[in-house]
């Protein structure tokens, strides 16, 4: 067992700290014990180990400035499209979920409430003989490209999917391109997006 001398500061010994509190928490063996009685010695050692200042910085830096508030939504459109032209917005209209309040029906743009990394899907679908490409946007800038083109079957989805890191008010949003859409089903196409991480 380790002594310490009256003189030494707590800097000195907040590495020794840290390792004990690393140690008695990593000593309790699971498979010997009760799921209750491990769980009251993980919590009574964390709560040792605040009292002594040490915790992983990871536990309070992750939550400190969106308070670990949910991010998603779900749209789909809400009336049937037709010769829609390059560069439309598509809005989608009936949301059925929108926690953070990101996605705005009036403009069609999902705006990023908090700095974090991203996941949109969308998909769309069309008639027989139609073309049409509706890309992922950010900030006005084509990110990804989704397309079909001469579609030979009566109704078809396509499918788009992107993972990006987007800052605090950064927008998204699904836009045709290239050509004149000639038919877009409401009732298969919709937009959905979360935050993965970064709180």
């Amino acid at each position: 067992m380790y002594a310490f001398e009256p003189s030494m500061d707590f800097k000195t010994m907040l590495p020794f700290v840290a390792f004990l509190c690393v140690l008695l928490i990593s000593s309790s063996d699971a498979e010997q014990q009760k799921p209750s009685s491990f769980l009251s010695n993980y919590s009574s050692y964390k709560n040792i180990c605040h009292k002594m200042g040490w915790e992983p910085k990871c536990r309070t830096e992750a939550t400190k400035d969106c308070n670990g508030k949910i991010v998603a939504f779900h749209a789909i459109l809400s009336k049937r499209l037709h010769n829609v032209p390059t560069n439309t917005i598509i809005k989608f209209g009936k949301v059925l979920v929108n926690e953070g309040s990101g996605y705005n029906t009036t403009t069609g743009k999902f705006t990023a409430p908090f700095d974090g990394v991203y996941s949109f899907s969308w998909s769309y679908c069309t008639d027989k003989g139609t073309n049409a490409y509706l890309g992922g946007y950010v900030d006005g800038n084509l990110i990804t490209k989704i397309s079909n083109y001469a579609q030979a079957s009566t109704w078809k989805n396509t499918s788009g999917h992107l993972v990006i890191k987007l800052k605090k008010g950064n927008t998204f949003w699904v836009q045709t391109y290239y050509v004149t859409a000639k038919l877009i089903h409401e009732e298969y196409t919709f937009l959905s997006g979360y935050k993965l991480s970064g709180c």
